[in-house]
């Protein structure tokens, strides 16, 4: 059984451009439109959470490898900040890179639609990255390379720091509104774990080897 015998229609592909172009306006009326990204442990909280929450509705769900949702919730992270670390931090202050780009969104969702479409729910999981870290907010990065070919600069208390891994701790110590969205996080994830009993040692060492949730 594939993903796509679960849907009846690929209505679902054909959606995904649509709301990754239509985020700004989708979210503009929310008061604060401050820049700002989630922790890696976060991303992977909120999508298996999500996930799981949504399986009633779509059964696909239950057929995922949680493993590589994991791996797709940090996908733009695990591309791009290698690259900012070794080069583009310490050389142009930008951290957010091609893969946080729109282009590389729709290019995967296009793909996806295209070439593999039982992948469905891992590029749900790559554009909800974007969601969590506002990327429309970050306009040099997630327009690029329309509105120039420089990324984001990052321009708020950490960024002055010359190392990287620097600059996040001085950001989230410095912006206790970045917390919110890590407590969110935290909460996300304790209930995944509750849902799911995997505080019993069998259930999640069954999770780690498999990437598969027992009944």
């Amino acid at each position: 059984m594939t993903f796509k015998s679960h849907l009846g229609s690929d209505g679902i592909f054909l959606s995904l451009p649509i709301l990754v172009v239509y985020t700004p306006p989708l979210f503009a009326p929310y008061p604060s439109p401050k820049r700002g990204t989630v922790l890696p442990q976060s991303h992977i909280a909120y999508t298996l959470a999500t996930v799981d929450a949504l399986k009633e509705s779509y059964p696909a769900f239950n057929d995922v490898d949680h493993r590589l949702l994991a791996l797709a919730a940090m996908g733009p992270d695990l591309i791009d900040k290698p690259f900012a670390a070794a080069y583009f931090y310490r050389k142009h202050g930008s951290a957010v890179l091609f893969a946080h780009t729109l282009l590389v969104h729709l290019g995967l969702l296009l793909y996806i639609i295209w070439k593999k479409p039982n992948w469905w729910p891992y590029a749900i999981a790559f554009v909800g990255h974007a969601l969590l870290d506002r990327l429309w907010f970050f306009e040099n990065t997630w327009y690029w390379p329309f509105k120039g070919w420089r990324f984001h600069v990052w321009r708020k208390a950490g960024s002055e720091q010359s190392d990287i891994k620097l600059a996040y701790w001085y950001a989230f110590t410095r912006r206790p509104e970045l917390w919110r969205w890590e407590l969110g996080g935290l909460i996300a994830g304790l209930w995944f774990i509750w849902r799911n009993k995997l505080f019993q040692a069998h259930r999640l060492k069954h999770l780690l080897l498999t990437g598969q949730l027992l009944d």
